[in-house]
């Protein structure tokens, strides 16, 4: 389900943008790609405001879906499903095993199918889980360092040769 962007997700959206104007300049062409769900699109949106451009949506992007938990909290999932919540040792774990969610394959395939069509340099704006997938084909990672995956915000995770650097803000 989609939630609103809070202040200070509009922040770490404006911090991106910040980050952004390297990358024009030495791909002032590059291909851009956002989720459709709004709180993407409104990230996009800001992070993109002073460059100009807008991402092509794709449904490829959007966030796992967890099925029968879609809404829930995680109090309630531990409580309505406690098996599932007790057994699963990472919190990937946990969504991965929703009831009629997604399955590791399916945003595997899903995922693979994005980044297989990527001609050159590009530009991905979406959310945890699916940008921890991206990142764990792009960089050939195994299941076990994809749960191990850090989820910064404000930030920006290149990819070049298999290889990651997280570009930040100097504080």
């Amino acid at each position: 389900m989609n939630s609103d962007l809070t202040d200070v997700g509009k922040g770490h959206a404006a911090a991106q943008g910040r980050l952004l104007g390297p990358i024009f300049e030495q791909f002032p062409d590059i291909d851009i790609y956002g989720s459709p769900l709004g709180r993407v699109r409104e990230t996009a949106h800001i992070a993109l405001a002073d460059h100009g451009r807008e991402p092509v949506l794709c449904d490829e992007l959007k966030e796992i879906s967890v099925g029968d938990w879609e809404g829930c909290t995680k109090l309630e999932i531990e409580f309505g499903w406690p098996i599932i919540y007790n057994e699963s040792q990472t919190s990937l774990d946990m969504f991965l095993s929703a009831p009629n969610g997604e399955t590791y394959d399916d945003m595997f395939q899903r995922c693979h199918r994005l980044l297989s069509r990527l001609t050159g340099p590009s530009m991905i704006f979406s959310h945890g889980v699916t940008i921890r997938f991206l990142r764990k084909i792009a960089c050939d990672l195994s299941y076990e360092e994809l749960t191990y995956l850090d989820n910064q915000q404000g930030c920006i995770y290149e990819i070049k040769d298999g290889q990651e650097t997280l570009l930040t803000e100097a504080e």
